[in-house]
């Protein structure tokens, strides 16, 4: 229960945060970006890639053959179109979410981590250093095992419940492992980082997980790349405070 409540006290915080005039024009920018580049990309590339899921769910003579096969005895011959159209959509919609999020942890997580750094945990010490390239590569890294695992497990999403369920364990997943990283690398040095994360790995699940439910809710999915960033910082510099014991240090 304990983690809960530091997971919800964070979140708390980061909703409170965001009403900073210095993080409301961080609000949805990076957000709408991503839309607009993805949605032009789709316009590009729409047909191209109804046409190549066709061939590769339907050109081979397995399951899915046989299944369109039938639909057409049956009268139903827009089996081909209908799949492909769903699962284009299935690929394209989390793309937005997930380059916006990339961005917040590149490239706002520093002015987020230096805002709430001074205003709220001024006597957290920075003892680690903001690195670019190490960002970048807990980004690609992150982003690279959530789409092999969003792809994998794609055909659980044909059992009702696990079509919510299964999207959303991989989007906290994917947004604990960038933020609680990004949140944490200029304030703790990296024994203090890998300690951090790996003894509050269940609550920054949590956190994600509370977070990840603003996705499902519009227009409430506007806020949730900023907010990530923000309830992230205000876990991970409270709980870095809480491990050296309220220190007092200099910025």
């Amino acid at each position: 229960m304990a983690g809960m409540e530091r997971a919800f006290s964070a979140l708390l915080r980061g909703m409170a945060s965001q009403l900073r005039p210095a993080m409301l024009g961080l609000l949805v920018v990076p957000l709408v970006v991503a839309l607009v580049f993805w949605v032009g990309i789709a316009w590009l590339a729409w047909d191209p890639l109804n046409e190549w899921l066709r061939g590769a769910i339907f050109g081979s003579s397995g399951v899915m053959h046989w299944i369109d096969a039938q639909a057409v005895r049956w009268g139903f011959d827009g089996m081909q179109a209908l799949v492909a159209f769903v699962v284009a959509i299935l690929l394209v919609l989390p793309m937005p979410f997930v380059t916006a999020l990339v961005v917040i942890g590149v490239i706002v997580m520093p002015v987020v981590t230096r805002q709430l750094g001074n205003s709220s945990y001024p006597d957290v010490m920075r003892r680690g250093s903001w690195s670019v390239t190490a960002s970048v590569w807990n980004a690609l890294s992150s982003v690279a095992i959530f789409v092999a695992g969003y792809l994998l497990t794609m055909p659980l999403w044909l059992i009702p419940p696990l079509a919510i369920v299964v999207p959303w364990l991989w989007w906290s997943w994917l947004t604990a492992r960038i933020m609680r990283f990004d949140s944490l690398v200029e304030h703790a040095d990296p024994a203090e980082r890998r300690a951090l994360i790996a003894r509050h790995r269940r609550e920054t699940f949590m956190l994600a997980g509370m977070l990840t439910v603003l996705n499902y809710i519009p227009p409430l999915f506007l806020l949730t790349p900023v907010l990530s960033a923000l309830a992230f910082v205000h876990f991970s510099l409270a709980a870095l405070r809480a491990e050296r014991g309220g220190e007092i240090g200099h910025q």
